[in-house]
């Protein structure tokens, strides 16, 4: 198998499992039910802590994924695939805080119960994603930027 096939498999495949993994820290909540009459709800709040801790950190690898080399074959998709690798992480993330703030501040307060709460981590996840993806897009322009202003300087003066 070429190179150019292999890296479009591997994106496509890490952006699987990010919103495989997205969609599962969602399914943990909905499996949660209230905590029984009595009890301090410890171990509810700690479970709760896997959704809100994976639907972020499966979102990241999600736009990770996105902003992975296209390579080439069918399975080079998206929107963005002729565009660099730093604007489909910036586009990426970008539009997956957008995603998340209409989540958090739209459809989570006109929802009630645990649909709200669904919804709710699904919009914490793509907050923290997209966050993720947008710096990272950042840190690699501005790493680019830094060395082609050293190259430019060295090469000016020797």
């Amino acid at each position: 198998m070429n190179r150019p096939r292999l890296r479009a498999a591997l994106r496509v495949a890490v952006l699987a499992v990010g919103l495989a993994g997205h969609v599962a820290a969602a399914g943990v909540v909905l499996r949660m039910g209230p905590p029984p009459d009595g009890s301090h709800a410890t171990p509810g709040a700690l479970l709760f802590l896997v959704p809100l801790v994976g639907s972020p950190a499966t979102h990241a690898v999600a736009v990770v994924g996105y902003g992975l080399p296209p390579g080439e074959g069918r399975l080079r998709v998206g929107p963005l695939a002729d565009r660099s690798c730093v604007v489909r992480l910036l586009v990426g993330g970008g539009a997956s805080v957008l995603a998340g703030v209409a989540l958090l501040s739209g459809a989570a307060t006109l929802s009630s119960g645990t649909t709200a709460v669904v919804i709710w981590v699904l919009g914490v996840g793509l907050i923290g994603g997209g966050a993720v993806g947008v710096a990272l897009g950042g840190l690699r322009a501005a790493a680019r930027a830094g060395a082609d202003g050293v190259r430019e300087y060295l090469g000016t003066r020797g």
